[in-house]
């Protein structure tokens, strides 16, 4: 399951080890969870329409996917958790992001608001859905990865 790539289709580079705990923060109790998030940036000649002809997420792993400009992923990678001040969120980005959920076997098209993806987590009390830390710092080095390639 997944996207199969064969070996001359693609080129790939580790963009990051993230070493990740649950619950995220001291403040909110010892950690349960403990385990090392690998980040590969995988580059293809194909365009995401192509990709996603042969994509086929495993429901047993993943429950949503979605195809995001980098303008929106570069709003999400400037949220950081613990910081109330967030920085170059852009403007003019839709209130809403298009995703692709599997639900028994079959994949829907819906929308969630984009806050989902700028949240951060509270300091304290419950934890809120949003993006992880580990990938915002890994959308971190892939955007300045994107901006040296275009210099």
């Amino acid at each position: 399951m997944g996207l199969c790539l064969q070996g001359r289709e693609f080129s790939w580079h580790m963009l990051a080890l993230w070493e990740s705990v649950y619950p995220p923060m001291l403040s909110r109790g010892l950690p349960k969870r403990h385990h090392v998030v690998v980040y590969l940036l995988l580059l293809s000649p194909e365009s995401h329409e192509q990709l996603q002809r042969r994509f086929k997420p495993d429901e047993a792993e993943v429950s949503a996917y979605a195809w995001l400009e980098p303008q929106i992923l570069a709003s999400v990678a400037a949220t950081e958790d613990g910081v109330s001040d967030t920085k170059k969120i852009a403007d003019d980005i839709s209130s809403v992001i298009r995703i692709t959920e599997l639900q028994h076997g079959s994949a829907k098209t819906a929308t969630i608001p984009t806050a989902t993806f700028l949240n951060t987590a509270p300091p304290q009390g419950e934890d809120v859905e949003r993006v992880s830390t580990g990938t915002k710092f890994a959308l971190r080095l892939w955007l300045d990865r994107l901006t040296l390639q275009m210099e």
